[in-house]
């Protein structure tokens, strides 16, 4: 045979004798991984936070905003001419993703765009300002969580856009993990930093294929890069898992719980009901802020109103926006009652209010030293002040009436009517969904418990009483650290259910069983949020004391007798209030030793409740004084909260598993394309036929670790694949000898000779990749080395055109 029967032929201008003479791609394949790896990571690191704002809802907001950017900016630049579009694209799906939020859908008419959008932040951000972690899930919440989002994601496409930065996305990928275990009560997690680790991992193996140069000779991992890559990997992980078991940050939280940096200041406010423990359990003495009262008693001040019980979060229902007030007002109330006494509370902070719910007396009718607007419910008697209230607002004065309320007269009004309006009657007698009715029976248990031998009361006051009498009895212990130990914090069906069988709890837990018990009496009744009686400074002033710029002064005799207390998060507090006909709502204690049972329903005999043994006596988690059930697993009265929360996330783990399994079927997709293309053209025979047939002899070379040189010609390659693998030699003799005849003789193959060379070749391809080991089988199925050399020959091509 001639010499010019070796010489390597000359290249194709494509794989299949047809196609572009450049290729179209800037590293397709590497910015799509990177992409990839980016969203996972992102993702992940945001999931961490599941514990830093309540439940799981927020965080499918995140997740297609999310990959859309990551996925748009990564497949824009990996394609010629398109490049520049990345950044201006991400951006696009960004700020479509913020406006199409629910949140914004929302918008009045007559309120601007930009207006709305600053008044959505600003809820948002006292909703965060105000409580203490995890925040209570809020579609203001929410939206800001999905800003946060798209901002960072924002931030990284940048930084991956240039080489010397690229690096640097860590620092905005961490940024979620960072708060997550600041803030969270158990820690950041080790699984989701795991995730987020793995991702970055990837991310770091594949910049220098993303920012390799059009000319440059660099490949893809070779088996053995990628082996020592994903043991390293595995060994960060496992250090990782290792070092979370006694590292701050991954299995508690690195803040003590209950606090939390405000600005220069500690929370210590009032959060409804779960972080009510919260506040109690930090054991925060500070004091919030003072009152200076004329009442005889110390007043309980209002900041929220739960009515609504049959929601699965029970949580007051408060809008965006409101008909407001401005400065002092007289508000529009039903406070006067028969037999009520007017009195004046001035409340005063250090510096300024903290907390957007000003908190109130019961029946209050009158405001002043308010500086901004503020909105006020008639119905419940709350108010909420703005952000610029809140910034400019340190004392306010406050009339209200005080009820003069004896258990006779109680009695007697009931006789005379005014029960709610059927609204009230529909939201306040609404029960927690109880689809087998067993909750409902222990409920009537527990009400036959509470009324006791003599039977049911003869009217709704006595009923009360008899239910308050009972929650502060010996039959139930004050424990503040119980429902937090055993998994029923927080109030919801499941959580009162917990507290009826272990009876250990603080007031929110008292405080949900009256009003469910009441209401199971056919009684209205909600829960009150805010403060019980503060502890007295052992000040006391007089009207004329305080009439400089007070108004109090002008208000009452110069000789009223003013008494000062000190209110700190010791005294965050929860009641319920019950409907009472011919009266209106009025407040019962049910907590034992905690609060003043009022006087018209007192004490029938001391309680003997037990104190709650401290902690720190009792690290064990032993069964505290008064265990009726102290035999009983903790487990068992887990409330199904917990797993619904643990399970909220399932879909998080199918969604990485699906993104993996997309990234591993990309590669083997791309190279099953190419060669069914291939196979095709060879069995219609013709002239691109034989170089069809090279291009997948080389690829099936490559593909089991037996690539054709640079320079190799067809004879050169078979005849070194013929000495390692003497089987072959046969279908590497018919390939060779179709291949030549073709482009040294223009013999080309037709349709019956091209479906034997493709049998033929079918049999080199089994024979090799059999005797791969299993592992290399398994790369070399999902990262065809093919692929890579496909793409070096359209580089080389490319600048050889130039």
């Amino acid at each position: 045979m001639s010499a010019a029967v070796v010489q390597r032929p000359a290249p194709n201008s494509s794989d299949s004798g047809f196609g572009p003479k450049n290729p179209r791609t800037h590293h397709l394949y590497a910015r799509s991984l990177a992409a990839a790896c980016l969203s996972l990571a992102m993702l992940a690191g945001f999931a961490s936070l599941s514990g830093v704002v309540q439940g799981g809802a927020w965080f499918g907001a995140l997740i297609w905003p999310v990959i859309l950017i990551h996925g748009s900016a990564g497949v824009l630049r990996g394609i010629r001419g398109w490049h520049w579009t990345a950044l201006p694209v991400a951006l696009l799906v960004a700020i479509g993703a913020v406006l199409g939020h629910h949140t914004m859908q929302t918008n009045r008419t007559s309120v601007g765009l930009i207006d709305w959008f600053g008044a959505v932040v600003a809820e948002a951000s006292v909703q965060f300002s105000t409580q203490v972690p995890p925040v209570a899930y809020s579609r203001y919440v929410e939206f800001v969580l999905l800003l946060l989002a798209v901002a960072l994601s924002l931030v990284v496409e940048v930084l991956a856009s240039f080489k010397r930065l690229a690096p640097l996305v860590i620092m905005p990928l961490c940024f979620s993990p960072v708060i997550a275990s600041l803030f969270k009560q158990e820690g950041a997690g080790i699984g989701y930093i795991v995730l987020m680790m793995l991702a970055l991992f990837g991310y770091f193996a594949l910049l220098p294929y993303v920012f390799r140069s059009e000319h440059a000779s660099a490949r893809f991992p070779a088996k053995r890069q990628l082996g020592i890559l994903a043991a390293t990997a595995g060994v960060c992980a496992l250090a990782m898992i290792l070092s979370s078991l006694f590292m701050p940050g991954f299995r508690n939280g690195m803040l003590p719980e209950g606090t939390r940096p405000s600005g220069d200041l500690l929370a210590s406010n009032v959060d409804p009901l779960l972080n009510l423990g919260r506040d109690l359990r930090a054991n925060n003495g500070s004091v919030a802020f003072t009152y200076r009262t004329s009442s005889d008693e110390p007043v309980y001040l209002r900041t929220s109103i739960i009515e609504d019980l049959s929601a699965t979060r029970w949580e007051p229902s408060e809008g965006l926006l409101q008909s407001a007030y401005f400065g002092d007002t007289a508000m529009d109330t039903d406070a006067d009652i028969f037999n009520g006494t007017p009195e004046l509370t001035q409340l005063n902070w250090e510096a300024q209010v903290t907390n957007p719910s000003l908190p109130l007396p019961d029946r209050s009718f009158f405001v002043t030293g308010v500086n901004g607007s503020w909105n006020w419910t008639k119905q419940t008697s709350v108010a909420r002040l703005s952000g610029d209230a809140m910034a400019e607002t340190s004392q306010v004065t406050v009339g209200h009436t005080q009820m003069n309320l004896s258990s006779q007269m109680a009695r007697n009004l009931g006789y005379f009517g005014g029960g709610p309006t059927s609204q009230q009657d529909s939201v306040n007698l609404s029960m927690p969904e109880d689809l087998d009715g067993e909750f409902d029976q222990l409920l009537r248990q527990t009400l036959a418990e509470a009324y006791g031998p003599r039977g049911i009361p003869a009217n709704d006051f006595d009923k009360a009483v008899a239910i308050q009498d009972f929650l502060r009895s010996s039959s139930f212990g004050y424990s503040e650290r119980t429902p937090l130990r055993e998994g029923y914090d927080g109030a919801n069906r499941q959580v009162v259910k917990a507290f009826l069988e272990r009876r250990q709890g603080y007031c929110v837990h008292f405080a949900s069983t009256m009003t469910l018990l009441a209401r199971a009496a056919g009684i209205p009744s909600r829960i009150v949020v805010g403060y019980a009686p503060g502890e007295p400074t052992g000040e006391k002033f007089k009207a004329s004391d305080l009439a400089d710029g007070t108004g109090i002064g002008r208000s009452v005799p110069p000789d009223t007798e003013f008494t000062e207390y000190a209110v700190t998060g010791q005294q965050a507090h929860a009641w319920p209030e019950l409907f009472l006909p011919g009266i209106g709502w009025v407040p019962f204690e049910p907590t034992p030793g905690q609060g003043q049972a009022p006087d018209y329903a007192p004490e029938a005999t001391p309680s003997g409740a037990p104190q709650e043994v401290p902690e720190e006596l009792n690290p064990s988690g032993a069964p505290e004084l008064n265990d009726p059930q102290a035999e009983e697993s903790p487990a068992a009265n887990a409330p199904e909260q917990n797993s619904a929360q643990a399970d909220n996330y399932g879909w998080f783990t199918l969604l990485g598993i699906l993104v993996v399994a997309l990234v591993l079927a990309a590669f083997p997709w791309q190279r099953a394309r190419l060669r069914r293309r291939r196979i095709e053209r060879v069995i219609s025979g013709g002239a691109g036929s034989a170089q069809a047939l090279w291009d997948e002899l080389r690829a099936v070379g490559a593909d089991a670790g037996s690539p054709a040189g640079e320079h190799e010609s067809v004879s050169d390659f078979t005849l070194r694949l013929a000495e390692n693998h003497q089987q072959l030699s046969v279908p590497l003799t018919l390939v060779r000898e179709g291949i030549q005849a073709s482009f040294y003789a223009h013999r080309h193959p037709d349709t019956k000779q091209g479906t034997e060379l493709v049998a033929a070749l079918e049999q080199l391809s089994v024979q090799l990749h059999r005797e791969l080991r299993g592992a290399e089988r398994v790369l070399a199925f999902c990262f065809p080395a093919s692929l890579r050399e496909r793409q070096l020959r359209e580089a080389n091509r490319f600048s050889s055109a130039h």
